[in-house]
């Protein structure tokens, strides 16, 4: 007799190959790529939610900083009393529209507004309008950038920290004025790219007209969104049709006819702002005495330091300030920090350029070039309209742009490491990428340490106001005014706190100023 056939070899389900393959074909993506952990475990998670996600709870952090610092006295008392005395938005409106070297009414009628709608509620009202702004701009930088792969969600989050941990940042977060309309400019740029990379239609059309006109008269650098249009336009952009954007454009040259011709407005003098000149802050005076005669090499040096500024975060406002702490024998960590993370980060950049401009026509045509472009053209012009005097917060709109192009940079950086380059190449991006992540991802957090320096710094502005500002005497309007600066002062009294200087000094000389 033979023996029995043996039984065919049954596998153990648990290692049965079919259930392995549709278990990864579930969680995986078109091409058998898998997909991380984070996807494992929650399926639905896409790139695009995973990032807005991050850039929500990034949002909310800032959020809750700006909402325990009370309103400022030093920028604000004086603007809070003006719209307590103004009669209705249009008399502030045209009010501020003839005031010399300026033309920002918009930002007096927010102002305003803001008042109105407060009731009482002064700190509510313009401390939760300037978190609503901060999360906009973050909505916003988010949303232009299309995530897509889990690649453009690694670079997002890379940009994101580039975003909020430049210098300019900290201006829009710190702004003294009751309404931050550096960030409101911002937030209005980045609107404008948006609605260039939409689908278009004369309704965007029309919103690009209404963001460019409230941006100009809400501070001069709102001209700025036009710069946005008509190079998202010229990069082959067409959410703005060349109607829209010859609208906006005809909407600049009334602008400028309104504000040189008819009201004589100007622009500001040597008179007007104390601006960083080599190793210290000049005066105007100062400024007056010494480029009276040759104004042109003091705005060129302004022109060149403010681009420079946005590339490597130095010199800042005008002054080398790591050349003069190397002078003084004491250079603080956070000028190695911010000079090192800008520094990688710009030839990131740099490199992601060159790639694309070594790829010729076809390579020009893709929307990470595009997305280049417009930010070359944004940070070129923010450092051209500074040219009078410079500061973080006229930079703002460049340090935005400039956090755009960091995303298309770490997107080629990542798309590179896919390509087969050799190991050694491969240990150079990584390390490099890694790198320069975490020193944004410091400077980042340091934000928030300034944010509560900031506050305590306030509230101890108003606990040292003298009791003769908000004593219930005089006049019924020295009576409103009165109340008005006993209401603030009570607010900042009672805002929760820490006394920051009670923290190691490590913090301050590394995230401090």
């Amino acid at each position: 007799m033979t023996a029995p056939m043996a039984a065919p070899l049954q596998m153990p389900r648990s290692l049965d190959t079919r259930a392995l393959d549709d278990f990864a074909g579930a969680f995986g993506r078109p091409g058998g790529e898998r997909v991380g952990v984070v996807a494992l475990v929650w399926p639905r998670l896409t790139a695009l939610r995973a990032t807005q996600c991050a850039a929500t709870v990034l949002a909310l952090t800032f959020a809750y900083g700006l909402m325990r610092m009370p309103v400022q006295i030093s920028d604000s008392l004086g603007q809070l009393l003006d719209a307590q005395q103004s009669a209705s938005v249009l008399e502030t409106f045209s009010s501020w529209a003839h005031r010399a070297a300026y033309l920002r009414p918009m930002f007096y009628v927010d102002v305003k507004i803001l008042f109105d709608l407060a009731n009482g509620h002064y700190w509510l009202a313009y401390r939760g309008f300037h978190a609503l702004l901060a999360c906009a701009a973050l909505w916003l930088f988010v949303r232009v950038l299309r995530v897509r792969t889990w690649d453009d969600f690694a670079a997002a989050i890379f940009a994101l920290t580039v975003f909020t941990g430049l210098h300019t940042f900290r201006g829009l977060v710190r702004e003294a004025y009751p309404v931050s309309h550096f960030l409101q400019v911002a937030v209005l740029c980045l609107l404008a790219l948006n609605l260039a990379r939409s689908r278009g239609g004369w309704l965007v059309d029309v919103a690009a007209a209404i963001t460019f006109v409230v941006a100009s008269l809400t501070i001069e650098s709102g001209l700025l969104v036009w710069v946005v249009i008509v190079a998202a336009w010229a990069c082959g952009m067409r959410g703005v049709s060349r109607r829209g954007m010859l609208a906006v454009t005809a909407l600049l040259g009334v602008y400028l006819w309104a504000r040189f011709w008819m009201l004589a407005v100007g622009s500001p003098g040597f008179d007007q702002r104390s601006s960083g000149f080599l190793l210290r802050m000049l005066e105007p005076d100062e400024i007056q005495q010494r480029f009276g005669a040759m104004p042109a090499v003091f705005y060129a040096y302004n022109v060149a330091t403010s681009f420079l500024s946005v590339l490597f975060s130095e010199p800042d406002g005008g002054v080398f300030e790591a050349v003069r702490a190397w002078l003084a024998g004491d250079v603080p960590p956070r000028v190695y920090l911010a000079v090192a993370s800008s520094s990688l980060s710009t030839a990131l950049i740099v490199w992601a350029v060159a790639a694309r401009v070594r790829g010729g026509m076809r390579s020009m045509r893709d929307e990470s070039t595009q997305l280049l472009a417009v930010s070359a053209a944004v940070v070129l012009a923010n450092a051209a309209i500074s040219y009078v005097y410079t500061k973080h917060e006229i930079l703002s709109v460049a340090g935005c742009f400039y956090a755009v192009a960091a995303f298309v940079a770490a997107r080629h950086a990542l798309e590179r490491l896919r390509e087969g380059v050799p190991a050694a190449v491969r240990v150079v991006i990584v390390v490099v990428l890694a790198s320069t992540a975490t020193l944004w991802a410091f400077r980042s957090i340091g934000v928030h340490h300034m944010l509560r320096v900031e506050a305590f710094r306030v509230r101890n502005d108003w606990a040292g106001v003298p009791a003769e500002m908000w004593r219930d005497e005089g006049s019924a309007q020295q009576r409103r005014q009165a109340a008005l600066i006993r209401q603030l002062r009570q607010d900042a009294i009672d805002a929760p706190g820490s006394n920051p200087y009670l923290v190691p000094r490590w913090v301050d000389r590394w995230w401090g100023e």
